[in-house]
């Protein structure tokens, strides 16, 4: 096990290195074959945007697999936590929240391009070499997102991924009136925004419940309670992903009952966990408890303003629930994750840690130093 992660950045960075070079040629070629011999915009249908977007998403999914699967032969305690098929679906939804920010990313890129360079078109050469870098960026970014994710960038992913999604179907929704009902309104329709929207919300879901074993795995310890309670916090904030994919899998136009249930239902999870973390996690600060009033607070004061009031619309309220809600599960990682650090300072017992690449090689590094000085 030693050697295995003596020089695993090292081994990490040549993996990437290759596994990027390998998407340019994959990307470069199939470039090729689809432009064919005529010149090709940069934006648009039978476009190199279009091409490099669904081709990055193809390739930056399977680099997230590869890399999800390096990541646990580096560290098999994280292939062995959760089960098999808890494992299956923390990789699927790294694969497509990586694959969804590749897509949206790109296509957005290229039409900006597209309206930088009015009229301008690529010969099939150039087209090929520009698909193919898209390519080669995106398979080795995904690869080392991948073999080095934790907490923290799993929850800097979800901010990325529900910023870049839901800002794709406000920019491309048919209505430019869309925000006078609210905000579900960009999922009433059928085309590429609403699309776009409902999708983001049922893979940001899934993220979260993914979120929720990152977040507890340092609530583990030796006696039941803590355990138990750790369980109840994992299961709330699993609850509020399985809330928020219902919310994009329901259509507020097709099952109105079933959109505001779940809707309503991620706030009251939301509250509930709230109220009840200081129990969960006796440690955790007294600020992130006032905290987490505050957004509560604000969020009652937002609906108490549109229901009885009507000083704005919904849109205005659910804008800031939602930013409300993640911002605080965001806020939740990083508390967590002081609580332990805090721990193992004081001389307590260390809880495992999702570790990544650099930091197993660094813990390899620092063994093999002790082991040299003892000697």
């Amino acid at each position: 096990m030693l050697a295995l992660k003596k020089h695993a950045a090292v081994t990490s960075e040549s993996r990437a290195l290759v596994i990027g070079a390998a998407g340019f040629l994959i990307l470069a070629v199939t470039g090729l074959l689809l432009v064919g011999r005529e010149p090709a915009t940069l934006s648009g249908r039978g476009s190199v945007g279009t091409i490099a977007a669904v081709g990055t998403a193809v390739l930056g999914a399977a680099a997230v697999v590869i890399g999800s699967l390096h990541g646990r032969a580096l560290d098999p305690a994280q292939g062995r936590a959760g089960g098999r098929t808890r494992t299956i679906i923390d990789i699927s939804a790294l694969a497509l929240a990586h694959a969804c920010i590749f897509l949206l990313g790109w296509l957005v890129l290229f039409s900006v391009f597209q309206r930088a360079f009015v009229g301008a078109v690529l010969y099939p050469l150039a087209a090929a070499i520009l698909a193919g870098t898209t390519g080669a960026v995106s398979a080795y970014a995904a690869y080392l997102s991948a073999v080095t994710m934790n907490a923290y960038r799993l929850a800097a992913l979800l901010a990325v991924f529900l910023v870049t999604g839901v800002l794709t179907s406000m920019l491309t929704a048919e209505d430019p009136q869309w925000w006078e009902e609210n905000l579900s309104a960009l999922g009433m329709s059928s085309d590429i925004s609403g699309v776009t929207f409902n999708v983001t919300l049922i893979v940001a879901g899934v993220v979260v419940t993914t979120l929720a074993g990152y977040a507890t795995k340092t609530l583990e310890a030796e006696d039941a309670t803590a355990s138990h309670r750790a369980r109840q916090l994992e299961g709330g904030i699993i609850l509020i992903g399985v809330l928020l994919a219902c919310v994009g899998l329901f259509p507020v136009d097709e099952q109105f009952w079933l959109h505001t249930a779940a809707a309503s239902g991620m706030v009251v999870v939301f509250g509930t966990l709230i109220v009840r973390m200081r129990s969960l996690v006796p440690a955790i600060p007294a600020t992130f408890h006032l905290l987490g009033a505050l957004f509560l607070g604000v969020i009652a004061f937002a609906v108490l303003m549109y229901f009885p009031f009507g000083y704005y619309n919904l849109t205005a309220v659910e804008l800031i629930a939602a930013s409300l809600v993640f911002a605080w599960l965001i806020v939740l990682i990083r508390n967590l994750a002081a609580v332990d650090a805090d721990q193992v300072a004081a001389g307590g017992p260390a809880r495992p840690q999702p570790q990544t690449a650099g930091t197993s090689a660094q813990a390899a590094g620092a063994g093999t130093d002790s082991t040299a000085t003892d000697s």
